[in-house]
């Protein structure tokens, strides 16, 4: 299934790009945009046949108040004293979220839900019984639900925990799952931790094989893991802080994420900072996807004939049109996702062995996540 555009502050002059057209749809953000502002969004993309809006209510850490979010009407003015275990208190939420949604006639809406404390069998049954009452309140208003599934990575290294929450979820009445993955791996760091992502991919895997899609929010270049544990679709952001769901979050600017420029290089599977991709281009080892890549094409004009202008959209860009093409590639068969994580682990440690060495800006930016990645396909598999 095709990408979605996990939309951030001004995030919607990407759409407007035509290169980037191959995003199914996206999901919208009350944190940074008002619902007059949402509204005018919706607008826009009525004249884009198929192109699916999903309203995310975005209530994981309600306290914080971040951003547009306090202006909604769904927004529980209560917050603050509600017993977030009460299912009475949530069907008001879902009843004014459903009111909401229908009003704007977003294509579908995201079950509310909160970073709890402790990812208890009780918490994610709640969960689940929430999405259960907002898929009623919606019926006959043509607008879906998709259940959403907040599930703390760390969690899931217990052996059995994610066939136990695939077990709970998979009772939602709802066809798809949009999942969040939470952890403390901050936004510009790949994810490393083995039993994690083992945990994640089982998880994935599971709720798929019961039938349900799941559309797995906040991702990063993991979006060859996940697809490759069988999801349906992927997000992710322009911002670094769009690509990683932490609760650090909500506790940031709504703004989004740092101003740093740089580009993907998939066959080494990383970020390049603008050092760094002068480094690999001129070692002849920018690969045949990433010249490809329009964007990149006008970040190597611009640092040749203007150096020193800022191309930090440009690299958004090129960041969002490699992650809709590869997602589209993975579908078609045409890329094969073990096989590019063993090429790049390799193409690591060729960086390493030449004379002289190629080292990358970032003293953490050395490939190192990959071992791990490649670990935790293996071992799911079996």
């Amino acid at each position: 299934m095709p990408s979605y555009h996990q939309m951030g502050y001004q995030s919607d002059n990407l759409l407007e790009d035509e290169r980037l057209s191959s995003f199914a749809g996206a999901v919208l953000s009350p944190v940074n945009y008002s619902r007059p502002q949402v509204e005018s969004l919706l607008k826009r993309f009525s004249g884009r046949p198929g192109f699916e809006t999903i309203l995310d209510p975005q209530l994981y850490v309600p306290t914080s108040l971040q951003g547009q979010l306090r202006t909604w009407s769904y927004f529980p003015s209560d917050v603050e004293s509600a017993d977030l275990t009460s299912p009475d208190w949530w069907g008001a939420v879902t009843g004014s979220l459903a009111e909401v949604s229908a009003q704007l006639r977003a294509s579908a809406v995201c079950s509310p839900a909160v970073v709890p404390r402790v990812f208890s069998p009780e918490y994610f049954k709640l969960t689940v019984e929430v999405g259960d009452v907002l898929k009623s309140q919606l019926s006959g208003t043509g607008v879906s639900t998709l259940q959403t599934l907040v599930v703390g990575l760390a969690d899931l290294t217990q052996a059995e925990r994610p066939f136990e929450v695939a077990s709970i979820a998979s009772r939602t009445s709802a066809e798809q799952i949009y999942l969040v993955l939470v952890g403390d791996t901050e936004p510009r760091r790949e994810l490393n931790q083995v039993e994690e992502l083992k945990g994640a991919l089982r998880l994935i895997a599971s709720l798929e094989g019961a039938g349900i899609g799941v559309l797995v929010s906040h991702c990063s270049s993991d979006i060859l893991l996940w697809k490759e544990a069988g999801a349906s679709s992927c997000a992710t952001g322009k911002f670094f802080n769009l690509r990683r769901f932490t609760r650090s979050r909500y506790e940031e600017p709504a703004q989004g994420g740092g101003q740093l420029p740089y580009i993907i290089e998939e066959s080494l599977v990383a970020f390049l900072r603008e050092s760094d991709i002068t480094r690999i281009r001129d070692a002849g080892l920018l690969s045949v996807t990433t010249l490809a890549n329009p964007f990149t094409q006008e970040i190597l004009q611009q640092l040749v004939e203007a150096p020193g202008r800022p191309w930090v959209g440009l690299g958004w860009r090129q960041f969002m049109y490699w992650f809709a093409a590869a997602e589209a590639r993975i579908d078609r068969g045409e890329l094969d996702v073990s096989d590019l994580l063993c090429r790049a682990e390799q193409l690591w440690r060729e960086l390493a062995d030449r004379k002289p060495q190629i080292f990358m800006e970032e003293v953490r930016n050395d490939g190192a996540w990959l071992r791990a990645w490649r670990r935790a396909l293996a071992e799911f598999r079996y």
